[in-house]
């Protein structure tokens, strides 16, 4: 798993540009989001449906996305050739629904002959021998 440990910026180490990436992709979530923080600004983009941008001096609640403002056209900008050079959306949403397709078909498998991801193996203890 690609990281970089946090804990310096716990210990208040100055990292005013340092820049944080974040993903999400569940079950059955369609679309990839990702995240990009750098300094102040936390850009996100969920594929195929546009992005956010949030001045978390400004507005720490992310309540009203700056996106698309002429003034912060460069960080947005910067912040999704960020994300860009990190992460290849059009591959991850395609592998996505090539996932989900998967799971589905197997899913649809399984119901057919009541056949469960999750073995429990069941134990009578009535019939079990106890000195």
């Amino acid at each position: 798993m690609d990281a970089t440990s946090l804990t310096g910026l716990l210990a208040g180490s100055p990292s005013a540009r340092r820049i944080v990436f974040s993903e999400y992709h569940v079950e059955k979530v369609r679309a990839p989001c990702f995240m990009v923080r750098a300094g102040s600004y936390k850009y996100i983009y969920i594929h195929g449906h546009g992005s956010q941008l949030f001045d978390l001096e400004a507005d720490p609640g992310e309540w009203h996305s700056v996106a698309g403002q002429p003034a912060l056209r460069a960080v947005e900008e910067e912040l999704h050739a960020r994300m860009l050079q990190q992460f290849d959306p059009d591959r991850l949403a395609a592998d996505g629904v090539l996932s989900v397709r998967r799971r589905e078909m197997l899913r649809q498998a399984m119901a057919r002959n009541n056949t469960h991801w999750d073995y429990f193996v069941y134990i009578d203890a009535t019939q079990q021998y106890v000195r």
